[in-house]
């Protein structure tokens, strides 16, 4: 029988200590809203509701400018009040713990500014607040839980501590044997961890397991086919990556797999197909464009597999460009001031 106590205490990094429950928000405000509005440099008599209404949410007037903030966001058609609106609802509806509304204001900000850094910066924190806030409630209300279980393990998955997050999983399928998911999970993970006390066959038989419990799980069908094709078993591999691609056509990687499958069976003329569809699904994997121009170069078609070769290195280059970025960004200094 699991205790409160154990529950809690392997939860540990994701508790919020119990005073904090009622200020839980203002970790947010103050890391990313409070900057952006007070360099906002709003007149003193704000012009318009909209300007009304962002000033009403600056102060801390959250009753009262919410429902003006919900009116005026419609019809605004200047891009920085706009912002000022939607960070203003965000703000607004996290401090009076409105959930639902503070990701209605963030989905709009998304649509109105998609790939916007400043947004994507305040979604990462409210849905990381609102995270910690559900699993708090969560821990609160249901401590022994299987749900609790799950979350403990996938804390302990993030923590990088595989072998307790493979316990715990386990823990969960005595509770739960026909539970979907976790088989594949701990298969992943087996995976994930240096060879020694498990092995591929162990993940294997996790897959295997997941299938019975959930055979419409394309993940599991897709590790199946890579293990297979990774021991040259490439009957098996085709098979596997075939059904993975029927139960789900959008997944670039089970389509490259049937591909390469295909191709290291001698198959080139079959290959093309799914390597091309993966191609197309996933165009800044430099490795499909690989594959695939050398499909292309056994079936003689020597202007594609060209022009498939220059793609593999331009995005490979790109990618070695965008990893230097984040490495130099990383250490503390703008990329275009470091000395290389």
């Amino acid at each position: 029988m699991r205790t409160m106590n154990t529950v809690r205490g392997s939860l540990k990094p994701v508790e919020t200590p119990p005073s904090s429950g009622r200020h839980s928000a203002f970790r947010i405000l103050h890391s990313a809203f409070c900057l952006a509005f007070l360099a906002a440099n709003l007149a003193a008599q704000p012009a318009s509701p909209a300007e009304h209404a962002v000033q009403l949410a600056l102060d801390g007037q959250c009753a009262e400018a919410m429902p003006l903030l919900d009116q005026v966001m419609a019809n605004v058609r200047d891009p920085d009040l706009k912002r000022k609106i939607g960070k203003g609802g965000v703000r607004c509806s996290m401090l009076l713990g409105k959930q639902g509304d503070a990701t209605r204001y963030l989905t709009w900000l998304r649509q109105e500014f998609p790939n916007d850094a400043d947004i994507l910066f305040l979604a990462v924190h409210v849905y990381s607040d609102l995270a910690q806030q559900n699993s708090q409630a969560l821990l609160e209300t249901a401590p022994d839980s299987q749900e609790v279980i799950q979350l403990n393990a996938e804390n302990f998955e993030k923590q990088g501590d595989l072998t307790k997050a493979i316990a715990e999983y386990r823990v969960l399928l005595q509770r739960s044997p026909n539970m979907p998911g976790i088989h594949y999970r701990i298969g992943g993970l087996i995976l994930a961890q240096p060879p020694g006390n498990t092995s591929v066959e162990d993940a294997r038989k996790e897959f295997e397991e997941e299938l019975k419990v959930f055979p419409q799980n394309p993940a599991a069908e897709y590790y199946l086919g890579e293990l297979a094709r990774q021991q040259d078993k490439l009957p098996d591999a085709i098979a596997h990556f075939s059904r993975s691609v029927e139960l789900y056509p959008t997944f670039a990687e089970a389509h490259f797999g049937l591909g390469r499958s295909l191709l290291d069976s001698g198959r080139a003329k079959d290959a093309v197909a799914p390597l091309e569809t993966a191609e197309k699904l996933a165009p800044e994997n430099p490795t499909i464009h690989f594959t695939l121009a050398t499909a292309y170069q056994r079936l003689g078609r020597k202007d594609d597999a060209a022009r498939e070769f220059a793609l593999q290195k331009t995005t490979a280059a790109k990618i070695d460009q965008n990893t230097k970025t984040l490495r130099k960004n990383v250490s503390g200094a703008p990329a275009e001031t470091r000395q290389p």
